[in-house]
This record gives C-alpha cells, structure tokens and sequence, in this order.
C-alpha cells in the first residue's frame, strides 16, 4: 500500500510539497486518481473517442490526467483548502477535457448556409415589417461604429467573437493568446464600454441592449 494511502486527504498537498519517497508516492497518487476522474467523465458524457485523435477513453485519460498533473503541480500554492483537494484536481483534469472537446467541435463545426447574411441580420433575425427593419438598421449602425471605434482591438475580438459569432471561451482564449478568465473580463469591459458610449450617444432602446445582453458569454 501506498504512503499516501496510509494518510488523510488533507496531506496530501502537504506530501506533494515535500521531497523524497513520499513525494514520488503523492504523486503517483494523484495521477491514478486524476485518470480514473478523467476516465469517469469520459464514459459519462459519451465523448466519441476519435473526436481526441485517439482510440480509447484510457489513452484520452492518461493524457489529460497527466496534462492536469503539472498544472496542479505549478498552481499548488494556489490550493487555500476551500474545497477538497481532490475536488480541485477533479475539477481541473474535467475542465481539461470540457474545453478541448468545445474547442473541436467548434473546429469542426460546418460553414452556415446563411453566411451571407451580415452582422445584423445574424444577431437581430431577418424582420419583415419595413419600419422595424429601417429602426434597426439605424440602431444597428449606431452600435457598429461603436464597437469600431470605441472599443480596444481585443475588447472588439472578445465581443464579436462571443456575442456574434458564437465562438466558445477556449477558443477565443487560443486566438486571443490568453486564458478564459482574461475573456470574460474583456467581455465585461467591452460591454460596459459599449453601453456607457451608447447612452452618450442618447440611445436607449433597451430591446436592441437586451438582444446583446442575452447572448450567452
């Protein structure tokens, strides 16, 4: 049986930190619990497994059991014991594999028929009635230049990207360069920006703000 075994959860940060023999058996551990986590999950969500370039739920496992494994190794000081720790570790090796499957699936995702509809006919529908249409479009044109011109390049990335074109958080992270926190505050930023500069501009049709404050971030 295992050192780690022999002792409390609540050590096993603790043994992680240390050096030696009990170390090596923390660590390995953890990856066994981190593979059969990941494992659990795979066979929950019924992922198709040639979605990860790969040909069973144990080798899409390992991988991200082990990918999770040095996150938690570099982050560790970041564990203040709020939680479980092997909740925390769960959590990461789960959101490991939640985004990459996100991440391909929207790569894989096909070209809509309709992608010769512009912006505005993609985030408010096509309209039948002609003075609605004419309202919009003005309204439309008044939030386009907006966003052109008062917002940030990456504020205006993360805001078409997520608002419009529908794109996951990973996969505006990866083109942005960065990670799914710095997202949701440049989403923040870039709405609130984009509300304030609007009401400077006496535009206050709050079913045009609704249409954008609904979609999903």
């Amino acid at each position: 049986m295992s050192i780690v075994k022999l002792v409390t959860e609540e050590r096993l940060p603790i043994l992680l930190r240390s050096v030696g023999p009990e170390r090596e058996a923390a660590a390995e551990e953890l990856r066994e619990l981190l593979v059969r986590a990941a494992l659990a999950y795979l066979l929950r969500q019924h992922y198709p497994v040639e979605a990860f370039g790969a040909d069973t739920y144990a080798s899409i496992a390992e991988d991200y059991a082990q990918e999770a494994f040095t996150i938690i190794l570099r982050q560790l000081n970041r564990f203040r014991g709020e939680c479980r720790f092997t909740t925390w570790a769960y959590r990461i090796v789960i959101n490991l594999i939640a985004d990459e499957m996100r991440r391909r699936c929207w790569r894989r995702r096909p070209l809509p028929e309709d992608d010769g509809l512009d912006l505005h006919e993609r985030t408010f529908g096509r309209e039948n009635d002609v003075a609605a249409i004419a309202d919009r479009r003005a309204l439309w044109r008044t939030i386009d230049s907006v966003i052109q011109n008062e917002l940030t390049p990456r504020q205006r990335a993360a805001l078409i990207g997520r608002i419009f074109e529908d794109k996951p958080l990973i996969v505006l992270a990866d083109e942005l360069g960065t990670n799914k926190d710095n997202v949701y505050k440049l989403l923040h930023d870039a709405r609130k920006h984009l509300k304030r500069a609007l009401y400077s501009q006496g535009v206050t049709a709050m079913d045009a703000l609704g249409s954008i404050d609904g979609r999903s971030v």
